[in-house]
C-alpha cells in the first residue's frame, strides 16, 4: 500500500502529473451504464477501483522505479504517457469485464 500512497497522496506530484487519474477510471466504468445498467456499472467501478489500488498502481510504480520499492519519503517516479495508456486500458478492461460478469449473474 505504500506504493499506492506514494503515487496518490503526494500533492506536488499530483499537481504536475496526477498519479491517480481518478476521472479516467471512473469514466471507463461509467461507459458501461448504457450497456449493462446501473448495478453492473457500479460493480465495474468498484472492481476497477480495487484493482487499481491493489494491483495496477503498485505494479506500475515498481516498473517505473526500476523494480525497486519506493522508499518512505521518496517522491513517486514520473509517470510516462505509455504507462498512462496501459493503466487506462487496464481500468477499461476491468470495468467492462466486471460489469459484464455482474450483468450475467443477475
Amino acid at each position: 500500500m505504500r506504493a499506492a500512497d506514494a503515487l496518490t497522496s503526494d500533492p506536488a506530484a499530483s499537481a504536475e502529473q496526477p498519479w491517480l487519474p481518478g476521472a479516467p477510471h471512473a469514466v471507463a466504468a461509467l461507459t458501461t451504464w448504457a450497456v449493462f445498467g446501473a448495478s453492473a456499472c457500479a460493480t465495474g467501478l468498484l472492481l476497477a477501483t480495487l484493482a487499481s489500488f491493489a494491483i495496477y498502481l503498485p505494479v506500475t510504480a515498481l516498473a517505473l522505479n526500476g523494480g525497486q520499492a519506493i522508499a518512505t519519503g521518496d517522491p513517486a517516479p514520473a509517470i510516462t504517457p505509455s504507462a498512462r495508456a496501459v493503466l487506462l486500458g487496464l481500468w477499461t478492461a476491468t470495468a467492462w469485464a466486471g460489469a459484464a460478469l455482474a450483468s450475467m449473474t443477475g
